[in-house]
């Protein structure tokens, strides 16, 4: 009798809408149902709290209309120099000492390009002697572009785990190269050092 009331009583104490939770097991509750991610809870968040709209074409627009925001004020901030608002490839103090490191001297890599340009031009000319000395240059200037780019981040590689650490060497090699075959007057954040090493005074 006595059993019979108290669960009775735990039953009517008990919030018709209550859920009891849900215990989770390696990632994986016990109903079959995987555990949210935390990037789809947030998306989830956002949803609820109208941050994004509920119509699937005016969601889209929107994230294009702010990822065209945010890649305009990248740009803005690569040409101003603005390292808060840098892309993320060009942020943090590692990726600022490879800039500095490359653009504090004259490097051949820089001038292969326009002579690749020079080479891909003459291709399109029907001379097969001017053809075929063009493939052989172009040919030269590749590999000679990798075997030099491969020496460069390697060089910064040893530099920036030296100076910030090994954790900080992932994608400087690259990054180093990618930024060392661009034209100087073309490169993005702009070289706030000289040709000597030295900061540019503003």
């Amino acid at each position: 009798m006595f059993r019979r009331n108290s669960s009775k009583q735990v039953a009517d104490a008990t919030p018709a809408d209550a859920v009891p939770a849900e215990p989770v097991m390696n990632g994986t509750s016990t109903k079959g149902r995987p555990t949210p991610t935390r990037k789809e809870a947030e998306a989830a968040r956002k949803f609820r709290l109208g941050a994004l709209p509920a119509d699937p074409k005016e969601r889209r627009r929107a994230e294009r209309s702010a990822n065209r925001s945010s890649y305009d004020r990248s740009r803005q901030a690569l040409r101003a120099g603005d390292e808060r608002h840098y892309p993320v490839r060009d942020q943090g103090p590692a990726k600022a000492f490879v800039r500095d490191y490359v653009d504090g001297r004259i490097r051949l890599l820089e001038m292969l390009m326009p002579l690749v340009i020079l080479c891909w031009a003459t291709l399109l000319m029907r001379n097969t002697s001017i053809y075929i000395y063009s493939s052989f240059v172009m040919e030269i200037v590749v590999v000679l572009g990798i075997g030099l780019g491969v020496l460069l981040g390697q060089r910064v590689k040893r530099q920036v785990a030296a100076t910030f650490g090994p954790d900080e060497v992932r994608g400087t090699g690259f990054y180093a190269f990618s930024r060392a075959v661009m034209p100087r007057f073309l490169r993005q954040p702009k070289p706030r050092v000289t040709m000597r090493g030295e900061p540019k005074v503003r």
